[in-house]
Formats: structure tokens, C-alpha cells, sequence
């Protein structure tokens, strides 16, 4: 038997064990609480044992998470210091708290003191969270994205010839599928892809992309093992890359020689990976979604982008558009009447924050084709959705932060198309 590594063995039971005191002290928290509004009676013996149950598992936690961060250098320091200290200060307080309840000592301190506890607790979680998963893993998908200005954006392309090739398809790919273990906060193999800066400087191997030579990155050769290899990327348990994404990521490297900078339209790609990564931009629709419509002017195509509306053609030869009017205007009313003109054309429409009322959405409701519609941020009610049922392609529907009740959703239940109905932020 082995126990060089016995103490990386005992670490690795933090994640496991760590669940039991944040359980606990919030149970604690919880019995205080019903217990001040008198939801609970003669609670308090209870409540000392949850205390003292969850300070004890919080020491245990303490010595496993001590042993896991000092199995390797593949955390940041300084979250790492952090984050210990808050868990030895979490309990700490998790055994004042029980003293206090316990003999009856200073009343008055405990309140406060149970709730710096949960503050201490939540601020410790959320640093583990960030050397598990990345500090972006818990706002990455926001309603709300708050500004950090070391993140690196790129301006959504509205036609193929703006896209990056890194910016636009590479860096999705590895925010979906390698930032979780390769961040500033986790950096395993000494390997952050964070940044551009990151990727460059590499890892303990040395160079991440070699430009030019896909097949000699490490990058290429770790995502190409076969499934079951020890050195594959991502590791086995987690969702590995596709075959196109590593096809992309090798054109990246050999023919856009691994620049952040090489647009698409530089690339000589094939046919089948062109229209994957089209797709994927959603400037194609997916096949089964690929419809043709009957040929409209193009004159009524030009007056309406120069009412503001971006237009784009989802397919050549369609005649099936998406349209957003992404400029904020007190005249969006007017200009839906105007849309009316190409309404069995329109496949997705983006009208989002617009105070567009209910008589605007049954204006909507007569555009026949509509596959997407985001009509969030407008302050419409059941009643104007109501009429969106009559929409019989409608697959995907935004009513994120409007007005409408449960009685919306209703109205879908029988809709053969529906797929998704966002509804955050609303009375539902």
C-alpha cells in the first residue's frame, strides 16, 4: 500500500463534507427566525445542537480543505488564503454563537453574531465556488451583467464578415469547456485561459498553441485522446469537445495561426464546418428550421433599415429574415405598422424595451412565420399575449420582465411548437 499521497487522498473528501455545516449553521439561522415570529416554540435546545453540530463539521472541513490546498499550486493564492480564512472564521463564530445560545450569555450579541455568521459563510462559499468553477461561473449567465473590466467583450457580429474568429467562435468554446479548471482562481497544470494574455503565456508544459501547427499544440493533442485517457481535456466526467469545435479550434491554429485578431472571412473553410459555425452564430438557421418565403422588394427591406432596424437574411435565397430595432425610440409603435409590410417573412423578431402595449402585440400576432420573438421589457399583460397563440411556428418566446401572470404560460400548454417561454422577473 501507498500513503505517500494519503493526505491528497483525505483533501479530496472537502467537497463532500463541506455541504454539512453550511447546512446546519443555515438550519440554525432558520429555527431563529420561525422561532421570532412564533412559527416554532421551545426550540432552543435545538438550536444549540444544530450550532454545535455544525461548528464541529465546519473544523472537519477546515482540516480537509487545508490538506486539499496544499496538494498543489493550481490555486490562486490569494482566493485560496481567503477562502481558508473565512472557513476558520466561519467557525469560530459558529462556536461563540453556541456558547452564547448555550449558557445564556450576552442576548443582546447574538442576533448579530448569527448573522455576521451567514454573511462569513456566504462570502467563504462563493470564494470556493470561484476556485472550483471560475469567478465568472456564477454571473456568466445574469439577466443583469454587472461591468469587470479585465473580462475581454466582443461586440455581437451582425454579418459573417465582422466575426473573430476568436473572439466570436474560439473563446465560447473555451469559456464552455475549459475555463472551469484554467482560470485565474484555478489553474490546473499552471494553465489559465482567461485571457489572451493567459493563452499565450501557458501552462507547466510550456506553450498552450503553437501557430501555425495544430497537431503539435497540446492544446489539439489533449482534446483529440480518446475517451478513457488520463490526459484527456476536459477530463472524463465532464462534456468533452465535439468534432467540430476541435476542427475549428485546428483551423484557428493552423490557418489563422492562433491570432486573436483573424477575422473569418480570411479563412479558406469547408463547407460543412462553414455552415456548423454559421449556425452556430445564428446567421443560418438550423436545418430542420431552414424555410423559403415568397420574394419580397428589397426596396421594403432598405426603407425599414433606414427606420433603424438591423436586418439580416437568416439563409440566401430565403426571403426568411431576423429583425431587431435595437435603438430605443418613442416611435416604435408607428414603425411595428410598417414591419406589417413583410410580416409572413419575418422568422425572428427582436423588439426588446420598447413599451410596446397589448394593441402592439396583437399587431404581432399576424406575423405568420415567427419562429423566435423577444418582446421582454415591455410592459404587456396576459391579454396581449394571449393573442400570440394564434402563431403556429412560434418556437421560442421572451417575456422576461413584462407584466403577465401564470395565465400566460396557460395559453401554450397545447401549442404543438413552443419550446421555451422566458419568463424571470414577471408575477409568475
Amino acid at each position: 500500500m501507498d500513503f505517500s499521497n494519503f493526505s491528497i487522498f483525505i483533501g479530496r473528501f472537502h467537497p463532500l463534507l463541506v455541504h454539512l455545516p453550511i447546512g446546519f449553521l443555515l438550519l440554525a439561522m432558520i429555527f431563529e427566525v420561525a422561532t421570532q415570529f412564533k412559527w416554532l416554540k421551545d426550540t432552543q435546545k435545538v438550536i444549540s445542537f444544530t450550532l454545535l453540530v455544525g461548528g464541529i463539521s465546519a473544523v472537519g472541513t477546515c482540516i480537509l480543505g487545508y490538506l486539499l490546498g496544499q496538494s498543489g499550486s493550481d490555486y490562486n493564492e490569494t482566493t485560496l488564503d481567503n477562502h481558508q480564512w473565512g472557513g476558520i472564521i466561519t467557525t469560530l463564530i459558529a462556536f461563540v454563537c453556541y456558547f452564547i445560545k448555550n449558557k445564556k450569555l450576552h442576548p443582546s450579541v447574538y442576533p448579530s453574531l448569527l448573522g455576521l455568521l451567514v454573511v462569513v459563510m456566504s462570502y467563504t462559499g462563493h470564494l470556493g465556488g470561484n476556485l472550483t468553477h471560475g469567478s465568472t461561473y456564477l454571473t456568466q449567465y445574469a439577466p443583469i451583467q454587472f461591468g469587470d473590466d479585465h473580462v475581454e467583450s466582443y461586440a455581437m457580429a451582425t454579418t459573417p464578415e465582422e466575426v473573430i474568429v476568436y473572439g466570436h467562435l474560439v473563446k465560447p468554446i473555451l469559456e464552455t469547456k475549459c475555463v472551469s479548471c484554467h482560470n485565474q482562481d484555478k489553474k490546473k497544470g499552471q494553465l489559465s485561459l482567461s485571457s489572451k494574455e493567459d493563452i499565450l503565456k501557458g501552462g507547466k508544459n510550456g506553450s498552450f498553441i503553437i501557430s501555425g501547427y495544430a497537431e503539435a499544440s497540446s492544446f489539439i493533442q489533449r482534446v483529440s485522446l480518446p475517451h478513457g485517457h488520463e490526459d484527456i481535456m476536459p477530463p472524463e466526467g465532464k462534456k468533452g469537445l465535439s468534432d467540430e469545435e476541435i476542427a475549428l479550434l485546428t483551423l484557428w491554429i493552423n490557418q489563422g495561426e492562433g491570432s486573436f485578431d483573424t477575422l473569418y472571412s480570411a479563412l479558406d473553410i469547408q463547407e460543412e464546418l462553414h455552415t456548423y459555425c454559421m449556425t452556430k452564430l445564428g446567421f443560418v438557421a438550423a436545418p430542420k428550421d431552414q424555410i423559403t418565403l415568397a420574394e419580397i422588394p428589397q426596396s421594403n427591406i432598405k426603407k425599414l433599415e433606414e427606420k433603424g432596424f438591423q436586418i439580416r437574411e437568416l439563409v440566401p435565397g430565403t426571403n426568411a429574415y431576423d429583425i431587431t430595432l435595437p435603438i430605443k425610440t418613442d416611435q416604435a409603435k408607428e414603425l411595428l405598422h410598417q414591419l406589417s409590410e413583410i410580416k409572413d417573412n419575418i422568422v425572428w423578431l427582436d423588439l426588446k424595451g420598447h413599451q410596446l402595449d397589448d394593441e402592439s402585440v396583437k399587431l404581432i400576432a399576424e406575423f405568420s412565420e415567427l419562429r423566435k420573438l423577444n418582446l421582454s421589457k415591455n410592459p404587456i399583460t396576459d391579454k396581449g399575449v394571449k393573442s400570440l397563440q394564434q402563431l403556429k411556428h412560434l418556437e421560442v418566446l421572451n417575456l422576461h420582465s413584462t407584466k403577465i401572470t401564470e395565465a400566460s404560460l396557460a395559453y401554450f400548454e397545447d401549442h404543438e411548437s413552443v419550446k421555451k417561454i422566458y419568463s424571470w422577473n414577471t408575477k409568475i
